[in-house]
């Protein structure tokens, strides 16, 4: 086992010198493993002794940046050419920096990003999943002491992939009068590799928000696993409830197509899931080939 702690905070895109350097002194002073950014403008803000940086500006020019110690290697880097969102891969965690479009007035350009633009990051197959950022929503009206703004979309990503949130709100960004207080949701899913046991909320001098540690243990392996493929036995081809109960849910199974780029990607991701769910809930029989 070891212990990696993982940050987030959005910069604000700060490109003061003094605050540069006040934000380098506060990733060193934690000692932090890795740390998402959100609102970087400046490939300069990124440079901290000891700590390799993976940038996406992109044409938002207000990007997303992933530092981590140079003893962590990451891989599988992927972008989005917004800049809104940086992945990458990290003892077998798929990790995901996440900057949404912010405000009322941007609410569809918001939903669009996490219905079109977000699902390219995800990876398959039995892999953790740890996305941290600026989500610029909240998904219940208890994650705010202000206007709510919820995102439908952010809720299918959460609700389709089994993510978890924090369990209790805990209001990280101070927005002036009215003086409203907002939490962002933290999602997450755990278990394979990784599990979590902490998490911080820190107050930080240079920007208006907290950041947010959470620290996860990973266990060791030398042995790479098996991908795993669930088989149904054939014989409940034969199961008339079951088949009633598949052909009632393929027509809310076919709504959720808008929600992925291409009809892959909704086959691999969402009906997969939900054929084997519904399968569970009629027969015992299913077995768990590894190959």
């Amino acid at each position: 086992m070891s212990t990696i702690k993982i940050a987030t905070l959005n910069i604000n895109g700060i490109t003061a010198r003094t605050r540069v350097l006040m934000l380098a002194d506060f990733i060193r002073r934690h000692d932090f493993d890795i740390i998402f950014t959100q609102e970087v403008t400046s490939t300069e803000v990124m440079n901290v002794r000891g700590y390799n940086a993976h940038l996406n500006i992109g044409f938002s020019i207000r990007g997303t940046a992933i530092l981590a110690t140079s003893t962590l290697h990451l891989t599988n880097i992927t972008t989005l050419p917004s800049g809104r969102a940086i992945a990458a891969d990290c003892k077998g965690i798929r990790l995901m920096d996440v900057y949404a479009p912010s405000g009322t007035a941007r609410r569809a350009n918001r939903e669009q990003f996490y219905t079109t633009e977000l699902p390219y990051l995800f990876h398959e197959g039995p892999i953790d999943l740890l996305i941290r950022g600026d989500f610029n929503c909240v998904l219940h009206p208890s994650d705010t002491t202000g206007h709510f703004q919820p995102s439908r979309a952010l809720s299918e990503i959460r609700t389709t992939r089994c993510l978890e949130t924090e369990p209790r709100p805990t209001y990280i960004y101070i927005l002036l009068p009215p003086w409203s207080h907002e939490t962002r949701p933290f999602i997450h899913n755990l278990g394979n590799t990784a599990k979590k046991i902490g998490i911080e909320f820190m107050p930080v001098a240079f920007t208006d928000q907290y950041a947010v540690a959470i620290r996860i243990t990973v266990q060791h392996s030398n042995l790479q696993k098996a991908r795993v493929r669930w088989k149904m036995d054939p014989i409940l081809i034969n199961d008339k409830h079951l088949i009633k109960r598949i052909s009632s849910e393929w027509v809310k199974w076919q709504t959720h197509k808008r929600h992925c780029p291409d009809i892959t990607m909704w086959w691999e991701r969402y009906v997969k899931n939900a054929f084997l769910s519904s399968s569970a809930k009629n027969s015992t029989n299913l077995t768990k080939n590894i190959r």
